[in-house]
């Protein structure tokens, strides 16, 4: 993973609360030592890269992390300031305001269209995905941006699945959504040519389509990041339970059908071997020896490679800690 010279995008997901900050901290902080300007980005909206670097990453900017070898970014994109400028922005001006918010992550055209609606009645509540929509323009800002060039490894630290699938699936969505908006355009230029030309007034149809069309262009190239198996891969991180197992299969299969590429699966906390256990050792070695074999058996991740991270006796916070984690998951 840090040899490659092409892929640069990691995304690691799962259920919550299996360690998928700590893995995604300790492969970038990994990265990091191997040579590569590397960002980690949270679009989780509990953040916990903070705690796992011991350092205040809040504020929705790039902040350095002390301590690797190359330059080590991280970002946390904060859903819930962005929920509240939304909501500020939609009482002003009749909710008008929203589309100067929306400019700013680089979906305004969405909103600008639906201009003639009650914008301050409608949007009064952020939209079901908003946290996703924020990530999503963030990506597009690292495709296009020369801010994010000197960066050779990004890695996401996503929200738990169901977050994780929005996101991975808005693109499609918005795609469709502004395709459905032109081919109405298009019905409507006619007609609205005809009419302001009555008045003598020129039509901008052709300039506002034009913004839209490219604004879709920018929706498939990030469409086709998550999807490009040489730049991408998405990191399944569960932990060796039961009910860990089969969410895991289950985001897999789903993974599969968006065409997200999968090689890895990070298997956390398993118990390390012990000469005398004690008997509550010995239950949980025989649940995790289960949760194992499932995986062995089950035909959507069987296929993966199986990384095996085990349960440590201190607590994975700072960069040392990262190192430490980092050395023993991503050799």
């Amino acid at each position: 993973m840090a040899s490659g010279t092409k892929r640069k995008y990691y995304m690691l997901g799962g259920k919550g609360g299996v360690g998928k900050t700590s893995c995604a901290a300790s492969l970038a902080v990994k990265f990091a030592n191997n040579g590569h300007p590397t960002l980690v980005v949270s679009t989780d909206p509990a953040h916990s890269l903070s705690d796992s670097f011991a350092q205040d990453l809040t504020g929705g900017t790039l902040v350095p992390v002390d301590g690797p070898e190359a330059p080590l970014f991280a970002l946390e994109i904060n859903p819930e300031k962005a929920r509240e400028e939304f909501h500020d922005a939609s009482q002003k001006n009749g909710g008008t305001g929203v589309k100067d918010l929306m400019d700013g992550m680089g979906l305004g055209l969405l909103v600008e269209q639906l201009g003639e609606l009650k914008l301050g009645e409608l949007l009064d509540t952020p939209p079901p995905g908003l946290d996703e929509a924020i990530a999503i323009s963030k990506v597009m800002q690292f495709l296009e941006s020369q801010e994010y060039n000197m960066f050779t490894r990004i890695v996401f630290d996503t929200a738990p699945t169901g977050h994780t699938l929005r996101l991975l699936s808005l693109p499609d969505f918005l795609d469709a959504s502004i395709g459905k908006i032109l081919k109405l355009k298009q019905k409507l230029a006619s007609a609205t040519s005809a009419i302001k030309s009555v008045f003598g007034q020129e039509s901008n149809q052709e300039d506002s389509a034009g913004k839209l069309e490219r604004l879709r262009e920018r929706m498939v190239k990030v469409r086709e990041l998550f999807r490009d198996t040489e730049s991408t891969e998405f990191v399944i991180v569960t932990i060796p339970t039961v009910m860990a197992v089969s969410e895991s299969s289950r985001l897999h299969s789903s993974l599969r059908k968006e065409n997200v590429p999968v090689k890895r699966l990070v298997v956390n906390q398993i118990l390390p071997a012990s000469g005398s256990d004690c008997k509550f050792c010995a239950m949980r070695r025989k649940d995790q020896m289960r949760a194992l074999d499932m995986i062995k058996s089950d035909p959507e991740i069987s296929n993966l490679k199986l990384i095996q991270a085990p349960l440590v006796d201190m607590e994975i916070r700072g960069v040392p800690a990262l190192r430490f984690l980092g050395d023993i998951v991503w050799r």
